[in-house]
């Protein structure tokens, strides 16, 4: 069987209903592939974390429906987001509003929107199995329906929302991987567990998100609690996948921290994911191909909000790609604006994640936990940097306090530094024919040691 379309969009999840949204509200023949069945699009292990501010942007976008209360898609407001250490003096907040979700009502509710425009096909339970390159472009994609066997789609452009594990990216040929890995490296991925419980009683997060810390964590890493109503929290636990955390049982350390937290509680749901937890992919597109959400690594490292990224990174890729199948220039070339918008915007945010990753990966979390606790590190500095990208601390003034410690805040300072330097570096992001060159200064600044 073969089927036509301008745009092939792999993935249902964020990234891909909101780009096949877009699509469908642009007038472009679309076909939606995702490997699920169809009632089942959208449902995904993680957090269900939404920061207010994305669906709200989304929606100013494009008019992505907002997460409706009233059908369950909407779990709760939540009034406080905080990192918290090993005491309740040594906390961060890192964001004012949030909400939580339930992924798969919210996803099936995108769906369903995407599913009311005439030139948007969406075939589930299908398995992408090639990429099909002509010339050094993309021009179609060959799946395996579980019923229907193997369809080629042949178009002109695949948008990869399939997720960190980038289903489309890992099969190009080496001739289109010169400016992006194939497949993301363990160490820049967090290993995650979560169970969504009910508890016989109140529990004590309502209307809060908190990043906590437990003696079993492997660092760098955390353990979350999510409210989703009186009786309901998202909780779970994640840390990055470096050699010497490997070999844990990651389930048996959520079951004691969760019989500790909440005894008695009620398992309603659990499963285990992978999440990318770096800086996002030095490029995301080539010829004919654009990536989004977590198959262009839109994870914030230091929290893990994924959902909302996607859903924006979606609805942009989806725009540029309208004008460049409208304009019939699919090229690496006509595409290279995405990616200055990503790094303007993401290359930006997650700098300070990545940072603090870094030093907590040297000193251990003790050290940040003093940080906290000395008041060096404040608690809306993560919401400060966040929202200005360029704010003023005043850490030396600040790190008088702890002057008796001058080699870790000597460190901070540079870390402070590094963080503006990929900053100032994300929002200079060269043409194409300056890539390698820019690529390169990227990574020394990555390498730059606390």
């Amino acid at each position: 069987m073969t089927k036509k379309a301008e745009i092939v969009v792999v993935g249902g999840g964020p990234a891909g209903a909101a780009a096949a949204f877009t699509l469908g509200k642009n007038g472009v023949e679309t076909i939606l592939v995702d490997k699920k069945p169809k009632d089942k699009i959208g449902d995904k292990v993680c957090g269900d974390a939404l920061s207010s501010m994305y669906p709200q942007k989304a929606n100013e976008m494009i008019g992505l429906p907002l997460p409706n209360p009233e059908t369950g898609e909407l779990k709760e407001i939540i009034n406080e987001s905080i990192l918290q250490g090993k005491s309740p003096t040594s906390k961060i907040i890192l964001a004012n509003q949030s909400t939580t979700v339930d992924r798969l009502e919210y996803g099936q509710a995108l769906i369903r929107e995407v599913e009311k425009f005439p030139h948007v096909e969406i075939i589930a339970d299908s398995k992408l199995k090639q990429v099909i390159v002509e010339d050094n472009f993309i021009t179609g994609v060959l799946i395996h329906h579980r019923d229907q066997g193997e369809i080629k789609i042949d178009c002109k452009l695949v948008i990869d929302a399939s997720g960190s594990s980038g289903v489309v990216r890992s099969r190009l040929p080496e001739s289109m991987l010169d400016k992006f890995p194939k497949k993301i490296p363990r160490e820049e991925m967090i290993v995650a567990y979560r169970e969504i419980i009910r508890t016989p009683e109140p529990h004590d997060y309502q209307k809060g998100m908190y990043l906590l810390y437990e003696p079993e964590l492997k660092m760098p890493g955390y353990y979350w609690v999510f409210s989703r109503g009186k009786y309901e929290a998202n909780i779970g636990l994640g840390w990055m996948i470096y050699d010497e955390n490997r070999g844990t049982d990651i389930r048996e350390v959520n079951r004691i921290i969760r019989e500790r937290r909440f005894p008695n509680a009620e398992v309603l749901v659990s499963g285990g994911d992978q999440i990318p937890a770096r800086l996002p992919l030095p490029s995301c597109v080539h010829n004919g191909f654009m990536a989004t959400g977590d198959a262009a690594a839109l994870a914030n490292p230091l929290n893990g909000e994924g959902h909302g990224p996607a859903l924006i990174s979606g609805i942009k890729a989806a725009k540029i790609a309208t004008e460049a199948v409208s304009n019939g220039d699919v090229s690496e070339e006509n595409l290279w604006g995405y990616n200055t918008w990503i790094w303007e915007n993401y290359g930006v945010e997650f700098s300070f994640g990545i940072a603090i990753v870094k030093f907590i990966n040297k000193y251990g979390f003790d050290t940040f936990n003093w940080l906290m606790e000395k008041n060096i590190i404040q608690e809306d500095d993560i919401m400060t940097i966040v929202q200005d990208h360029s704010p003023d601390l005043n850490l030396v003034r600040r790190a008088l306090r702890g002057w008796y410690r001058p080699n870790v805040l000597w460190s901070l300072r540079k870390v402070m530094k590094n963080i503006s330097d990929i900053q100032e570096h994300a929002r200079n992001y060269p043409e194409v024919d300056n890539f390698q060159q820019w690529f390169e200064k990227l990574q020394k600044l990555e390498d730059q040691s606390v």
